[in-house]
């Protein structure tokens, strides 16, 4: 049964209402607002921020806001698809879903998720609204690509890494993802879909040699990958690493990838009999 009381609302408020909901629109900037009810900025402005202390609207970001739909209950609390709720958080500015949330995106991962990374080359402070965490991932310039497009609802789509970048981030930064096990969880299941001149491409273009030498190690572990394990071999140097800095520093050297392995080997293995 739906609690949530029916508020009074003014014929402004019915108009603007009724019109984004024919247009599919539940999320609207105060621009597109006033395109509506045709009304000034000062009661635009006014008008929304009645409509947010009345629970109609959740204010995401100044002059941007979410419809609350009836049926949210009278706790105003409403699961708006969260990858589509990170785009309207950071644009204009230049984004990407990535790590954890691009892992999902490709069905890289089963676990349920309330955290949503985004990456970005313009700084942002973390945020936590409608149920979510919402991290902002710092990137240098030079190295935002290797994007695609994706749909997410019927009429909204993300940009998010693709399945190569993916791997290249998560193994980047660990844990962001979950961890190397999550990622290796991942890499098993996509193994057949991954384009591997490509994502060689990527490792030399972000130019890590941590990242090489987990992905080769892995790689080889599972024996996928072709020609890649041997085209990883020129980024071993004598430095080692961990396999997953996120995880505390113990577990045996593996010499010929020089990276110290601190995770349960057994633990990888299982991946493929899952």
């Amino acid at each position: 049964m739906n609690n949530k009381p029916v508020k009074s609302l003014g014929r402004t408020s019915s108009k603007l209402l009724l019109a984004l909901g024919e247009k599919d629109k539940s999320i609207f900037t105060t621009a597109e607002a006033r395109e509506v009810i045709g009304t000034s900025p000062a009661a635009t402005r006014n008008l929304l921020s009645d409509l947010v202390e009345k629970r109609w609207l959740i204010r995401l970001t100044p002059g941007r806001y979410l419809v609350v739909p009836l049926s949210a209950g009278e706790s105003a609390e409403y699961s708006e698809n969260w990858y589509v709720v990170a785009r309207y958080l950071v644009e204009p500015r230049p984004y990407y879903l990535s790590h954890y949330s691009a892992l999902d995106i490709h069905k890289m991962t089963t676990q349920p998720l309330h955290s949503v990374f985004v990456t970005s080359p313009v700084r942002r402070r973390n945020v936590d609204t409608l149920g979510a965490s919402f991290y902002f991932v710092f990137i240098h310039p030079s190295r935002f690509w290797g994007t695609e497009d994706v749909w997410v609802k019927p009429t909204q789509q993300v940009h998010v890494s693709d399945l190569e970048r993916t791997v290249v981030d998560c193994l980047s930064n660990p844990g962001l993802c979950g961890g190397v096990s999550e990622l290796a969880k991942g890499l098993w299941a996509r193994r057949n879909d991954i384009d591997y001149p490509k994502l060689m491409h990527y490792v030399e273009r972000f130019d890590s040699k941590a990242v090489a030498k987990r992905l080769g190690f892995l790689l080889e572990l599972y024996e996928i990958g072709g020609d890649a394990v041997e085209g990883l071999k020129k980024y071993v140097v004598p430095s080692y690493v961990l396999l997953d800095p996120s995880l505390p520093p113990r577990g045996k050297y593996k010499s010929s990838w020089k990276l110290r392995i601190n995770i349960d080997p057994e633990e990888l293995k299982d991946i493929t009999a899952t």
